[in-house]
């Protein structure tokens, strides 16, 4: 069975906080034994792949089981030395739907994920959400951060039909000083607002809005894990 929404979430308050702010954090978004499934398929389920930019707008994947650690530290230095330099990222992702269709994987569990994220009742919830009825599909991927990842600011401004973007955090027990806050700059030199990592709770923000990931500290004890995308029109 997959994910489900808890029935307990006050849309209409959610709606105006969305509606004041662009943005907006939603705690318990799923029942709590959904929640516990999901987290588990995440951490002993997905086979990641370490994303980077290579060259102009390049997005390149090395299967993390496959990397060895020479290779894995040679992406991250790149990724280093490249990031000052502009947008540029560096987190592991296993892609669930690009365009809405189903996982290819029909037994796998990330398929009823899947359909989850493309159900009328989560696709009814980001249309109220939003006040955006032309919301049709939402493109999904599986993302971990772990030690020295990131993702630079950008505005999700590049791709027709992108409504919002979504963030279903699923990292239990994460401490502030461990970095990976999606974090909304003031365009004063600060941050407006951030969101810390969480457990079973969902962000959506309006796009275009500037925003990021922090730099997962090298001490950080456990791994940013969550289901990312955005809702689009078609």
């Amino acid at each position: 069975m997959g994910p489900v929404l808890n029935p307990a979430l006050d849309r209409d308050s959610i709606a105006e906080a969305f509606a004041r702010d662009r943005r907006v954090h939603i705690p318990a978004v799923l029942m709590q034994d959904s929640a516990v499934r999901l987290h588990r398929c995440l951490t002993q389920e997905t086979d990641f792949s370490l994303l980077c930019r290579t060259g102009a707008d390049q997005a390149q994947a090395w299967r993390v089981a496959e990397l060895t650690s020479q290779k894995e530290a040679e992406l991250m230095n790149a990724a280093f030395a490249n990031a000052g330099q502009g947008f540029h990222y560096l987190y592991d992702s296993h892609v669930l739907s690009r365009d809405g269709e189903p996982y290819p994987d029909g037994l796998h569990y990330l398929a009823d994920v899947t359909r989850f994220l493309n159900s009328a009742p989560f696709l009814d919830l980001a249309r109220h959400i939003t006040g955006n009825p032309a919301i049709g599909f939402a493109d999904a991927q599986a993302t971990r951060y772990r030690a020295g990842h990131f993702l630079n600011q950008h505005d999700d401004a590049n791709v027709a039909g992108r409504v919002a973007a979504y963030v279903l955090n699923m990292t239990p027990n994460w401490r502030p000083d461990w970095g990976g806050a999606l974090l909304f700059p003031d365009g004063g030199g600060h941050f407006a607002e951030a969101y810390l990592p969480a457990f079973n709770a969902l962000n959506i923000l309006a796009v275009p809005q500037p925003h990021l990931v922090g730099f997962v500290a090298p001490f950080a004890g456990a791994h940013r894990l969550s289901i990312t995308g955005w809702f689009r029109s078609r």
